[in-house]
């Protein structure tokens, strides 16, 4: 790639996700190492995939631990042109009914064909309420409809985009540990996993299936020392608290103020600090670029 050149395709994500990373994708970029598109990119906790979509890295890995969310982003990179009439359909004949009709479905039908259940997760996911995928201790979707009075279940030219940017991916069902199995030393891999929750009520963890506990957290903060000494290059996202500060102390803790739009209350939306761990001393020099905003 020619370093001058940009050849992104103007994608955004197609999915809702909470704590998802589109606002605040050029705050975390300007972070990153100058040079990220053209390293081997690695993203474990996929969910909305905001920053692969700002990013468009050449060669990328692209996980979730969501079975169904990993076959929603295969079936969008290798079948959109199926998919969209699915969606259109279910567009033209949307209502409540038809919303438990589906959200039901999705729960009892696990051996539907792929592109049928990619089709209801995305229809559940923009007529649900917030846009919140959430899910049970059983792995039911269990968010109720929402309030819509026209909701964007299907936007034909974003999905082909969408679709486009993923040309360059490989999109995996699988752990976070994963990951530690597959980098190389030189490898960038950004973590956005579910926050340590900033309250007994912000937590958005159970969105898959079983909740993110604390213990969940330690075990991701030990993949992460383990690829920092392996000499990958990691920038990882989550809540400010004393927690996170203690579970990634002696790395680069940038502020990064990020809406939140996925709340059930109006009045608890708004601007929050989150942060931005990274392990800057494995960033070549000369790939460097934010450093000067960032704190420990």
């Amino acid at each position: 790639m020619d370093p001058g050149a940009d050849d992104r395709v103007p994608a955004h994500p197609f999915l809702k996700w909470a704590g998802g990373k589109w606002a605040v994708a050029p705050q975390i970029e300007r972070l990153l190492p100058h040079d990220v598109r053209e390293r081997v990119y690695r993203e474990p906790f996929l969910g909305g995939g905001a920053m692969y979509f700002r990013l468009q890295p050449q060669t990328a890995f692209l996980s979730d631990s969501l079975v169904d969310l990993a076959a929603t982003y295969q079936v969008v990179q290798r079948s959109v042109d199926a998919l969209i009439p699915r969606l259109e359909k279910l567009k033209a004949t949307h209502s409540t009914e038809q919303f438990y009709a589906i959200r039901d479905a999705f729960n009892e039908k696990r051996d539907a064909p792929r592109i049928e259940r990619a089709a209801w997760l995305v229809y559940l996911n923009k007529t649900c309420f917030n846009g919140l995928f959430r899910t049970n201790k059983d792995g039911g979707f269990n968010v109720p409809v929402g309030r819509h009075k026209n909701p964007g279940i299907v936007d034909p030219p974003a999905l082909r985009l969408a679709a486009a940017a993923l040309d360059a991916a490989e999109i995996a069902h699988a752990p976070f540990e994963r990951v530690v199995e597959e980098a190389a030393p030189g490898d960038m891999v950004y973590f956005d996993p579910p926050y340590v929750p900033i309250s007994k009520t912000s937590s958005f963890a159970a969105y898959a299936d079983g909740a993110f506990t604390l213990k969940d957290q330690e075990r991701l903060a030990a993949v992460f020392r383990k690829l920092d000494e392996r000499g990958c290059l990691l920038a990882l996202s989550n809540s400010d608290t004393p927690e996170v500060r203690e579970l990634y102390e002696g790395y680069d803790l940038s502020p990064i103020i990020a809406p939140r739009a996925i709340s059930a209350k109006a009045s608890t939306r708004g601007d929050v600090t989150e942060l931005l761990v990274r392990n800057v001393a494995r960033y070549p020099k000369s790939a460097r670029q934010g450093m000067g905003s960032a704190r420990r």
